[in-house]
């Protein structure tokens, strides 16, 4: 028994001590220290990486969201704002998990801004233990000791010792961003941007799944259109739609938002493709009309701060122009220039007094738009496809 303990002491507990060790030493996720042994690096996990850039970057206001948000540039936020800006946004991320990054965020800094997207989709989660982040919670509680457990839960970070060595590429082996400007981007991504400038653009990466998934959406969509097999509004369900996205707004941001007055906020809501809010107001009457509820829900809420502005850009021209698009919600990033200027001069602020008259021009808007051509561009497309 005595030497089993032994072995497995020196066999398993050792080398694992170590490691951590090492690892702690290192820090590649900077949750203690930047790096010292190594050029400046940033490991691509948001989800991990965000407590690290929150505890050892110097700035001052942050920019919050999914990757609708990614494109910003902190840079250029700086110079509109006046402000020291960091992007730490998070693909594919809720409004509850993003609760968690925000309010650490709020302890650890004063903030003098934070620009946040309202994602359509993203106030249907209602818990943390629901999300992708629920695993890393612990990063951003009140204990910086247990931080060290993100190196025994995740051996892979070992790698991270070796990142631009002698014996290996780091860009190859690390998967890391130098630049803290670009950490988030994804306009410079060749497999993305090459989908800007048309449906013929997503025709030529016909092998992209995502872009099939889209595509058969779509032409679906339309077909239900044409077919008039749409769903009327069910108001009990939209009643209990509508219950849920406010307890999960006031929760996740509107308390926090009341909680901090001398930070301001500017939320916007994502200028997704008109074709993507024409198939969903004309396909599905029951998703658009719960879009609409927490249009009128958030705007008529946050005029109460004063410490909080709301923007939409739906009644942009960019947004019928499906070449700004390499999807139906993803726009170029030439508009994320512009947004921050509209944000930083009041255009396109929603208000209880023009949100009535805002809602009647995009709702015309997603019912008038020319579905046909599209639809039967992308069903000839999809018949070609083997």
């Amino acid at each position: 028994m005595r030497r089993y303990v032994i072995f497995f002491t020196i066999g398993w507990l050792l080398p694992a001590a170590i490691i951590i060790l090492i690892n702690g030493l290192v820090d590649p996720y900077r949750l203690f220290h930047k790096p010292w042994v190594h050029d400046n690096y940033y490991p691509r996990n948001l989800r991990i990486l965000a407590s690290g850039i929150i505890n050892t970057e110097a700035f001052d206001s942050i920019i919050l969201g999914s990757s609708i948000a990614q494109n910003f540039s902190p840079n250029e936020a700086s110079k509109v704002f006046g402000s020291k800006f960091v992007n730490i946004s998070i693909s594919g991320s809720s409004i509850t998990e993003r609760s968690l990054v925000l309010n650490y965020a709020l302890k650890k800094r004063k903030l003098n801004e934070v620009i946040y997207s309202l994602d359509w989709g993203s106030l249907g989660i209602d818990s943390i233990s629901k999300t992708h982040i629920a695993p890393y919670a612990y990063l951003y509680d009140n204990n910086s000791w247990n931080d060290i457990l993100i190196y025994a839960s995740n051996p892979a970070a070992f790698r991270f010792a070796f990142c631009n060595s002698i014996l290996i590429s780091g860009d190859n082996f690390c998967t890391n961003s130098k630049d803290i400007e670009s950490l988030v981007e994804w306009h410079s991504d060749k497999e993305y941007s090459k989908r800007f400038g048309g449906l013929h653009k997503w025709f030529d990466v016909k092998n992209n799944n995502q872009v099939q998934g889209a595509l058969k959406s779509i032409s679906q969509s339309i077909k239900a259109i044409n077919s008039s097999d749409v769903k009327k509004i069910d108001l009990t369900k939209l009643m209990d739609s509508k219950l849920k996205h406010q307890q999960v707004f006031r929760a996740n941001l509107l308390n926090i938002i009341a909680q901090h007055p001398e930070t301001k906020f500017y939320l916007f809501f994502p200028p997704y493709s008109r074709l993507n809010y024409a198939i969903t107001k004309q396909s599905d009457p029951q998703k658009f009309e719960d879009y609409l509820e927490i249009l009128r829900f958030v705007v008529n809420e946050c005029a109460q701060h004063s410490n909080v502005k709301v923007y939409g850009f739906e009644t942009e021209l960019f947004l019928d122009d499906i070449s700004n698009y390499r999807d139906t919600l993803h726009y170029h990033q030439h508009f994320n220039s512009k947004m921050l200027h509209w944000m930083k001069k009041g255009d396109h602020e929603l208000t209880p007094s023009n949100l009535n008259a805002y809602i009647n021009i995009i709702s015309e808007r997603a019912d008038s738009y020319p579905l046909g051509d599209i639809g039967r561009q992308i069903e000839s497309f999809l018949n070609l496809v083997p």
